[in-house]
C-alpha cells in the first residue's frame, strides 16, 4: 500500500499553472460592482457613481449621419458588385426561367392530366369568392364600430 502518491515533477509546467493562476484573477472594477448591486433589489447601498457625461446633440446627429452614408455606401458598392457578378453568371437569365416556370408547369400538368384544368379552375373560383368574403368581413367590422382588445403582455 502506498499511503499518499507523489506527483510527478513537472517543472516547465508549474511556471505556466502559475501564469495562468495569475492571469486568471481578475479584479472588477468598482463602478462596474456599484451598478451591479444597484440592480439586485434589496442588496446593501452603495454611494452612488458620479452622472456620465452625456454626448452634445451634434455629435450624436454626426455619428448619426456618417453611419447612415457608410451603411448606404456599403450597400451600393455591394449592389454594384452582385450585379456585375450576377451579370457574369447568367443570373438574369436564371431569374427568367424561374419566372416563367410555373406556367412550364401548369401546361404539362393539363397535357398530362386534362382534368386538372377544371380543378384548378374552381380552386381558383374558390379563392376568388374567399377574397371577396374576407373584404365583406372587414368593410362589416370596420362599419360596425368593432375595435379589437389588443393587450401586451409584458
Amino acid at each position: 500500500m502506498n499511503p499518499t502518491p507523489q506527483e510527478p515533477n513537472r517543472d516547465p509546467d508549474d511556471g505556466l499553472d502559475a501564469l495562468l493562476r495569475q492571469e486568471t484573477r481578475w479584479e472588477a472594477p468598482p463602478d462596474l460592482t456599484l451598478r451591479l448591486l444597484n440592480l439586485v433589489p434589496g442588496a446593501p447601498l452603495m454611494p452612488s457613481l458620479p452622472p456620465q457625461p452625456q454626448p452634445k446633440p451634434w455629435y450624436s446627429t454626426l455619428v448619426l449621419v456618417l453611419t447612415a452614408i457608410a451603411v448606404g455606401l456599403s450597400l451600393a458598392v455591394a449592389w454594384q458588385l452582385y450585379a456585375t457578378l450576377g451579370a457574369e453568371l447568367g443570373l438574369t437569365a436564371i431569374f427568367e426561367q424561374l419566372r416563367h416556370a410555373p406556367l412550364i408547369g401548369m401546361q404539362r400538368l393539363y397535357e398530362a392530366v386534362p382534368m386538372s384544368q377544371y380543378a384548378i379552375e374552381v380552386l381558383l373560383a374558390v379563392r376568388e369568392q374567399l377574397h371577396w368574403l374576407l373584404l365583406a368581413l372587414v368593410l362589416w367590422l370596420a362599419f360596425d364600430g368593432w375595435k379589437p382588445s389588443l393587450k401586451r403582455v409584458r
